[in-house]
């Protein structure tokens, strides 16, 4: 599973944890704002500013690891060293109110300024198909394999 799938998958779990069950009278709707700070310099900073929290690391494949903090409304994903985005971090706050799941995403990308646009293009593209699903569109579709979540609109 690539990082991220797993921000995604880490993203869909959350949502649904946090989320009231929701009526067809009640869309729920999601608002993605992107970070400009995440918080460290570096992605190893940041690595070892959330290891040094205690929290429990969530493995995903190629050595990707994801957390949740305490507060249970930010998350963390970092890539491992076989993603072509490595070094690379990712960090989610939620809040919600009034029907509005907002996730501010902050990326840290030490990788190329190409696989760091992708990686960016990529995480866009699934958050933007998970709020059209969240708001009722039956035209975004997710699936997910044994090792890759994918979304898209139907054609």
């Amino acid at each position: 599973m690539n990082i991220v799938s797993l921000c995604f998958l880490g993203l869909l779990l959350l949502c649904a944890a946090c989320c009231p069950a929701r009526s067809a009278e009640q869309p729920f709707k999601l608002v993605v704002t992107e970070g400009h700070y995440i918080g460290y310099k570096t992605v190893a900073d940041a690595l070892a500013g959330v290891e040094s929290q205690g929290l429990v690391p969530t493995p995903g494949l190629n050595g990707a690891v994801s957390f949740l903090e305490s507060d249970s409304s930010t998350a963390w994903t970092f890539a491992g060293k076989d993603d072509p985005a490595y070094p690379s971090a990712v960090r989610y706050v939620y809040t919600k109110g009034s029907g509005i799941l907002r996730a501010e995403v902050t990326i840290l990308c030490e990788a190329s300024a190409e696989r760091c646009e992708r990686f960016r293009s990529d995480i866009r593209d699934k958050l933007a198909q998970l709020s059209k699903m969240m708001a009722g569109d039956r035209s975004a579709k997710c699936s997910m394999d044994d090792s890759t979540l994918k979304c898209s609109a139907e054609p």
